[in-house]
C-alpha cells in the first residue's frame, strides 16, 4: 500500500519516525511470564500482523509517501525472560529515504529488548535495553545481533 504527497515538511517526517517507534515501543513494561511455548507462534502471527496494521495507519495519518519493501519477523520462546519473543525485520522507503528497521520485542506485552534503525545505509538509532532501567547505545548491527541472539538462544 502506497501513499504519495509531493510536498512534506521535514519536521512531517521526523514527526512520522517518532510515532513508529513509539508504535513499536508500546510502552516499556515488564514481560508477562505466563506465556506458554506452544502458543507462541500463534501469539507472535498475530502481534507481527497487528503491528504492521499499526505501521501503516501512523505512516498514512501523516501523510508521508512511504512503500513497505519487506516485512517479516522470527519468533521464539524465550527462556532468559519465560515469554514469546518477536524480531522484526522491516525495509521501507519512506519520503525517498530507504529504512532498515530490526527490533526485539515481546509478543504480548510489546516490551522492547533492542531497536535497530538504519536510513539510507547509516545507523540511525541502536539500543539495547536489557531492563526497563537500563537503556544502552550500540554501536552497530553485528552488536545488536550479538544481544539478540542471546534472549533468542
Amino acid at each position: 500500500m502506497m501513499t504519495y504527497f509531493p510536498k512534506i515538511k521535514s519536521h512531517a517526517l521526523a514527526y512520522a519516525r517518532q510515532t513508529v517507534a513509539l508504535v513499536a515501543f508500546g510502552g516499556i513494561v515488564h514481560a508477562d511470564p505466563t506465556h506458554e511455548r506452544a502458543s507462541c507462534e500463534m501469539q507472535a502471527k498475530s502481534s507481527f500482523q497487528d503491528l504492521t496494521q499499526e505501521y501503516v495507519s501512523v505512516l498514512e495519518n501523516v501523510k508521508v509517501r512511504f512503500e513497505i519493501i519487506a516485512n517479516d519477523y522470527q519468533a521464539a520462546f524465550s527462556d532468559k525472560v519465560n515469554s514469546c519473543l518477536l524480531l522484526i525485520h522491516k525495509t521501507a522507503s519512506i519520503n525517498r529515504e530507504i529504512s532498515d528497521t530490526s527490533y526485539l520485542i515481546d509478543a504480548a506485552s510489546r516490551t522492547m529488548y533492542a531497536l535497530y534503525v538504519e536510513t539510507n545505509g547509516s545507523v540511525a538509532s541502536c539500543l539495547l535495553i536489557p531492563s526497563i532501567k537500563e537503556t544502552k547505545p550500540c554501536k552497530g548491527r553485528s552488536e545488536f545481533d550479538d544481544f539478540v541472539w542471546n534472549y533468542l538462544k
